[in-house]
C-alpha cells in the first residue's frame, strides 16, 4: 500500500469530509500531489460564493454551515451534502423570482432542478468579466442526509412562490429578459461577490476545517462591503476556559497544500476576543480581492468539540487530543544552511530549474526522515492588482498587504513517518531596485533553523553571488545546473582532416575533467564565492553510470576546486521549470523505481554536505 497516498487522502479528507477511500482514488492519478483540494473556475466559485452567503444565514445544528462534506470537487462542479432539509431550504431561498409589481428578487440566472435524489444549482452569469478559461456552465449537486425528498422541497419553494402571486424564474430553459439597467451596488449580489468568490469557494470546499479545532461550539458567518472588495468574517463561538488563540488555525488557513493558502495581515487578541485577518497569499487578478476576519469568542457553554488530528499539520491520531510528532524520533544533526544557485545575475535562482532541484532535494531529504525546507528570497512579486479594475466604480480601495518583510512557512510536501518539508518565501520589496532588509533575512534564516536542519537558500539578488550571505552564517554556496556526462574522447580538428582523416582522440580523466569544466562553467569566475560543490542533473535518463573513469575525473574535478557533490536523474519531461510548485518529486505520484532512484541520489548529496 502506498503510504505517500494514504498520507495525502488523509489529509484532504480531514478539511472536506470526502470519503478516505473516494479521496485516494480520485488523488492516485494526479500527476503531483499538491493543491490537493481542486480550485473552482471563474463561475464556479462565484456560485459557491453566492451559496456561502444563502448558507450564512442558517444555524447548524452539529456542521458549520450545515454542511457535511465537500467532494468530487472539479474545475466546474461540486457535489455538496446538506445534514438537513432546513440547510437546503435556505438555498431554495437564493432562487429568482418577480413579484407581482415586476420587482426581482432572489439571484438572477440560478437555476435548479431535480436529478435523481440529487438538487442540482446551475448559473448562467450574464455580466462576466474578466477571462473566462472554460464555457462550461457552473453546477453544485446538494446531497441530503436522510429521508426527505429532494423534489419534495423544491415543489414547495414553487408552490409557495405562487401563492405570494409571484413568478419562479428558476425553471431550466425557460427564457428570462434581461435586466435593463443594472442594480445598486447594495442589491447587485453578483457584482459584489464576485470579487472575492475564490476566497469564498475556497472555504466552502473546506467545510470540516472548523470542528479540527479544540472547544467549538458555535458558528457564524456574514460579509461586508469595503472599498477593495467583498469581505468574509467568521466568528467562532469556544466553551468557557478554551484559549482563544489558536495557532493550529493559522497554520492550516496559511497551507497550500489543502488550505486555502492565505496570507496572515494582522493578529489582534484581547480579553474577550481573537481577531486575525487574512488575505490571498498573493495579488492575483480574479476573486481574491476580499479579506478573510476570524474573530474567536467565548460563548456561553462549557463544552465543546473535542477538535482532531490533522495531517497536514503534522499531527498523529491519539486517543485524547491531537499531538505533535514527537522531535525524538527526527534524525539529529547540526543545523546548515546552503545557497543554491545557477550563476550570476541568474533569476533562475528563485524561478527557474534551480528552484525546481531544490524543491527535489528537500522532498527527498524529507522522506528519509530529515527535516528541510526551501528559503526563497524575492525581490518582487508580480503585481496584478490593475486587473479587472479599469473603468470601475467598486472596488476602489487596494487590497490591504501585511506590513514589514517576514517568510511566511508553509509544507512543501507531506511524508508519512517523521520526515518534514519545508517552503518559505521572503519578498524584501516592492520594485526591482527594492533595498533589502538585512534584520528580514536574519530573522528568516533564524526562524529556518530553528524549525529545520537541512536549509537550502534560493537568493535572486546580485549580491548573493558575489558572497551577499557569507556574513549571515551561510555554510557554503552550491553551484547547479543541468549537465551532460564527462567525454571519454574528441574529435580531430576539422582543419586536421585533411591529413590525419576522421578520428577520434582518447582522453585521460585529468583531460576530460578540465575539458568539462571549461564547456560548464568556464564563463563563471567562482573564485569569489565559498563554493561547497556542484549538484548536476542529468540530461538523459540512459547516460552512462558511474565507473572508474567517472569516479577519476570527479576527484580531478575536486582538485580543480569544484568537486561534485553528485548526480540526480533527469527531471520529469512534463514539468515546467518557470512553475516549480507543481514539479514532480519524490514525494509525488511516480514510479516506485523513479522514487527510490530519486532518494539515493539525493541522500548521496545530503550526506555530503551534513
Amino acid at each position: 500500500m502506498n503510504t505517500f497516498l494514504n498520507v495525502i487522502a488523509t489529509a484532504a479528507t480531514d478539511l472536506t469530509g470526502e470519503a478516505f477511500r473516494s479521496a485516494r482514488t480520485r488523488l492516485a492519478d494526479r500527476r503531483t500531489w499538491t493543491d490537493l483540494v481542486v480550485s473552482a473556475s471563474q463561475d464556479q466559485a462565484l456560485l459557491e460564493a453566492l451559496i456561502l452567503e444563502g448558507l450564512a444565514s442558517y444555524r447548524p445544528s452539529g456542521h458549520p454551515l450545515g454542511v457535511v462534506e465537500a467532494f468530487r470537487a472539479e474545475a466546474n462542479l461540486l457535489h455538496l451534502r446538506l445534514e438537513s432539509a432546513n440547510a437546503v431550504g435556505v438555498l431554495l431561498d437564493l432562487l429568482p423570482y418577480a413579484e407581482k409589481r415586476g420587482t426581482r428578487r432572489g439571484v438572477s440566472g440560478l437555476q435548479a432542478c431535480v436529478i435523481g435524489k440529487q438538487l442540482e444549482l446551475t448559473a448562467s452569469f450574464g455580466d462576466k468579466t474578466g477571462i473566462r478559461w472554460n464555457g462550461a456552465d457552473p453546477k453544485v449537486r446538494i446531497h441530503l442526509q436522510g429521508d426527505v425528498l429532494m423534489e419534495t422541497l423544491l415543489q414547495a419553494r414553487h408552490e409557495r412562490v405562487i401563492q405570494e402571486r409571484c413568478t419562479p424564474h428558476w425553471v431550466p430553459g425557460q427564457r428570462v429578459a434581461p435586466l435593463r439597467r443594472r442594480p445598486p451596488l447594495a442589491r447587485d449580489v453578483i457584482f459584489q461577490h464576485r470579487t472575492s468568490a475564490q476566497l469564498a469557494s475556497a472555504l466552502v470546499r473546506r467545510p470540516r476545517m472548523w470542528t479540527a479545532f479544540a472547544g467549538n461550539n458555535g458558528f457564524a458567518v456574514s460579509s461586508a462591503i469595503s472599498e477593495h472588495g467583498l469581505d468574509w468574517v467568521f466568528v467562532r463561538s469556544v466553551a468557557v476556559g478554551t484559549v482563544l488563540h489558536d495557532e493550529r488555525l493559522v497554520e492550516l488557513l496559511q497551507d497550500g497544500i489543502v488550505g486555502p493558502n492565505l496570507q496572515l495581515l494582522d493578529h489582534l487578541c484581547e480579553s474577550d476576543s481573537c481577531t486575525l485577518r487574512f488575505v490571498g497569499a498573493v495579488v492575483r487578478a480574479e476573486g481574491w480581492s476580499g479579506a478573510l476576519t476570524v474573530r474567536t469568542e467565548h460563548g456561553n457553554s462549557v463544552t465543546g468539540s473535542p477538535g482532531r488530528a490533522l495531517a497536514v499539520l503534522g499531527e498523529v491520531r491519539a486517543p485524547s487530543r491531537p499531538a505533535r510528532r514527537l522531535g525524538a524520533e527526527r534524525r539529529s544533526e547540526p543545523a546548515r544552511c546552503f545557497v543554491l544557485t545557477s550563476g550570476p545575475l541568474s533569476r533562475e535562482a528563485v524561478r527557474g530549474e534551480t528552484a525546481v532541484t531544490a524543491v527535489r532535494l528537500v522532498t527527498a531529504w524529507a522522506a528519509q526522515g530529515h527535516v528541510a525546507a526551501v528559503l526563497s528570497i524575492k525581490h518582487d512579486d508580480l503585481d496584478l492588482s490593475w486587473y479587472g479594475r479599469r473603468n470601475k466604480a467598486w472596488p476602489t480601495g487596494q487590497m490591504p498587504r501585511p506590513t514589514g518583510h517576514a517568510a511566511r512557512w508553509n509544507r512543501l510536501r507531506l511524508t508519512p513517518g517523521s520526515g518534514e518539508a519545508w517552503r518559505a518565501s521572503l519578498n524584501l520589496g516592492d520594485g526591482l531596485f527594492a533595498v533589502a532588509e538585512d534584520g528580514a533575512i536574519d530573522a528568516a534564516l533564524g526562524t529556518a533553523r530553528e524549525r529545520c536542519s537541512r536549509i537550502l537558500v534560493l537568493d535572486e539578488r546580485p549580491s548573493s553571488w558575489s558572497g551577499g550571505l557569507a556574513n549571515k552564517g551561510i555554510d557554503g554556496v552550491v553551484f547547479s545546473f543541468g549537465a551532460s556526462e564527462y567525454p571519454r574522447k574528441t574529435t580531430t580538428p576539422a582543419w586536421r582532416r585533411a591529413i590525419d582523416g576522421d578520428r577520434a582522440v582518447g582522453l585521460a580523466p585529468e583531460d576530460s575533467a578540465a575539458l568539462w569544466r571549461e564547456n560548464h562553467l568556464g564563463q563563471n569566475d567562482l573564485s569569489r564565492i565559498p563554493l561547497v560543490g556542484l549538484v548536476l542533473v542529468r540530461n538523459h535518463k540512459k547516460e552512462r553510470e558511474s565507473d572508474a573513469f567517472t569516479e577519476r575525473v570527479e576527484y580531478n574535478l575536486g582538485r580543480y576546486g569544484t568537486p561534485v557533490l553528485g548526480w540526480l536523474p533527469p527531471a520529469p519531461a512534463d514539468i515546467h521549470p518557470l512553475c516549480s510548485n507543481m514539479t514532480k518529486t519524490a514525494l509525488d505520484h511516480i514510479s516506485q523505481d523513479d522514487r527510490v532512484s530519486e532518494i539515493a541520489a539525493a541522500s548521496a548529496i545530503g550526506d555530503k554536505l551534513w
